[in-house]
């Protein structure tokens, strides 16, 4: 009886261990998949997007762990797409540090707008990258 409870003892913490790792594992794999859907719309999003120009309205930045030396900055955007209204956008971007002065309310940057998702302005610049990781 007591080689039993041993036994038990041994197999049933191995067991979800084994369940744990299997979980995670796949957790991953779907969280690593999700991102290359993203990063393969967004591939195929710039690629036709229409060049454009947008004027700050105002922003908000957040520096990012692991990000180099770049801060995640929430936009405020008033669009200016040739031949059609101005509208007003928020978008997400990774701008270098040493260019946040870029960003400031009242200036304006050069960017690509998607025609099918006009709400998605990607930036045009060198020293800033679309956020594709939500906001």
């Amino acid at each position: 009886m007591n080689n039993a409870i041993k036994l038990i003892v041994i197999l049933i913490p191995a067991i979800l261990f084994i369940v744990l790792i299997t979980r995670m594992s796949r957790n991953q794999m779907r969280h690593v998949q999700e991102m290359q859907g993203k990063e393969m719309e967004f591939e195929g999003s710039y690629r036709h997007a229409l060049e454009a120009e947008v004027k700050v309205i105002s922003k908000s930045e957040t520096i990012v762990p692991n990000a180099g030396s770049f801060a995640k900055v929430n936009l405020q955007v008033e669009v200016q797409l040739p031949g059609k209204a101005p509208y007003q956008v928020s978008t997400c971007w990774l701008v270098e540090v040493d260019s946040l002065d870029q960003v400031l309310p009242g200036g304006k940057i050069p960017v690509k707008v998607d025609p099918k998702k006009p709400l998605k302005v990607f930036p045009n610049v060198p020293w800033a990258k679309f956020w594709i990781f939500g906001k």
